[in-house]
């Protein structure tokens, strides 16, 4: 695994049944990465007005973070996160030398608390382990849920903001 190139599903192949990675390919997922993006924005969802405007904003969004990742993290890897074969999460993962930047999760709604993150979480930490990296990540204040479960995993604070913290995990 280079320094700053793509990872592969394959490196993550040790993700426990029933959940499975794979590459998300263009075209055939953006109808899944269209709803899970939806899902994740209550935010948009619960705002007053026309529901076809606040779809376009959505949409809109979606377009500017998927512009954002692909500037900031251009050798970024998009993985689809299967259970059973069915869609119901994707993470954008970066490397760049010593790190290993998570730089998005989102998991269904219906599919949350089940495992699934704690499954991947658990498979990047093997793969740091096994390669001497160190794991990054970014999570809203107001996730309670994923900041818990960062904490359980031993992230521990490196900085923060009035909306985000900024978390590290290393096996060292």
């Amino acid at each position: 695994m280079n320094s700053s190139s793509p990872i592969p599903a394959t490196a993550l192949a040790a993700l426990p049944a029933p959940y499975q990675l794979r590459e998300q390919r263009a075209g055939d997922d953006d109808g899944f990465a269209a709803e899970l993006y939806r899902s994740t924005r209550d935010d948009l969802r619960q705002m007053p007005g026309d529901s076809a405007f606040i779809e376009q904003l959505m949409a809109m969004q979606q377009r500017a973070q998927i512009t954002g990742y692909q500037y900031t993290y251009p050798q970024a890897s998009y993985l689809v996160l299967q259970r059973a074969g069915r869609p119901v999460g994707r993470l954008v993962i970066h490397r760049e030398n010593a790190v290993l930047r998570l730089v998005d999760i989102a998991i269904l709604p219906e599919a949350q608390r089940q495992g699934a993150a704690l499954a991947v979480l658990t498979c990047l930490q093997t793969l740091a382990r096994n390669h001497q990296l160190r794991i990054e990540l970014a999570v809203g204040k107001g996730n309670l849920a994923a900041r818990g479960l960062y904490q359980r995993m031993g992230f521990r604070l490196c900085s923060e903001d009035a909306l985000q913290e900024q978390l590290a995990w290393s096996a060292a």
